[in-house]
Formats: structure tokens, sequence, C-alpha cells
């Protein structure tokens, strides 16, 4: 029997935008938040930004499509903006790929591998209600002291 996971915080909601700066502009204004770390990330097709809660509740993460070959162009064109993936901070990743296969009988969407800053896995939503969950814990010595942009 596999040792239900322990899930440590809600880490972020992501949402897919047409316009991401303009989405996390107005996120930020209307929940408080502090909109910082602006990314791109070529080889996925995506680009977008961070806006950080008071308090450091958690973070809204806004995405858009990068390139004309991103994936985000699909989402968009079948589920329009909105709710992309929760993710969701664990003890233990390998853990939790053992909890979902051998006690819920969900097999790790993609697996479980390592970002250069996390090892993490995904719980395809046709397995989680409709909505994609990802799961990471931090690799050894990556974990920042509090979320950049977020303040002290």
């Amino acid at each position: 029997m596999a040792k239900r996971p322990g899930v440590k915080r809600l880490d972020h909601v992501s949402i897919v935008a047409e316009d991401p700066r303009a989405t996390a502009a107005l996120l930020g204004r209307l929940l408080g938040g502090n909109v910082g770390d602006r990314f791109e990330e070529e080889a996925e097709g995506f680009e977008g930004a961070y806006i950080y809660l008071p308090d450091n509740q958690a973070r809204v993460e806004v995405l858009g499509p990068l390139g004309d070959q991103s994936f985000l162009h699909r989402f968009l064109e079948t589920r329009g903006q909105g709710v992309h993936h929760l993710t969701f901070e664990v003890e233990d990743v390998e853990a939790l790929a053992a909890y979902l296969r051998e006690e819920l009988g969900i097999e790790p969407y993609r697996g479980v591998w390592c970002d250069h800053e996390w090892k993490q896995t995904f719980v395809h939503p046709k397995d989680a209600g409709g909505v994609l969950l990802q799961f990471y814990e931090w690799l050894p010595g990556k974990r920042p002291d509090h979320p950049p942009g977020a303040g002290p």
C-alpha cells in the first residue's frame, strides 16, 4: 500500500490568456498582487508571468502561446481563455506517483522528470475532473527563501 502523498501547499493556479501581459496586469491590480517574473519558454512554446498574492498566499500564473507551434493555441481554440492547471508542492513526487498508480489506478501523465529546479509530474485532466494537476518538489538547494518578486 502506497503512502498518501504529503501535499504541502497550493503553489499556483495557471490561467491561459490570449494576451498574457495584459491579463497579468489586470489580475495584479484586481487581486492586489505584485506582477513579476515574466518568462519565456521557447522550447515548450509559452510565455507568461506570475502574480504574487499579498502575504505570499499563493501565485497566479498567466500563460500565453509563444510561436506558431505552441500547444496553447489548441487549448485556446478548444477551451478558450481560462484555468489551465493547478500546481501543488508535495513532499515527495516519487511517493505521489506511486500513490497515484497503486491506490488510485492513475498513471502519472508524462511520468516523473526533473526540470532545472524541481522534480515534477502531472495528472491528466481526464483523470482529475477536467483540470490538469501538476505536483512538484524542489531539487536540493533550489527552493527560494521566499518567492521572487513577492517581497520580504
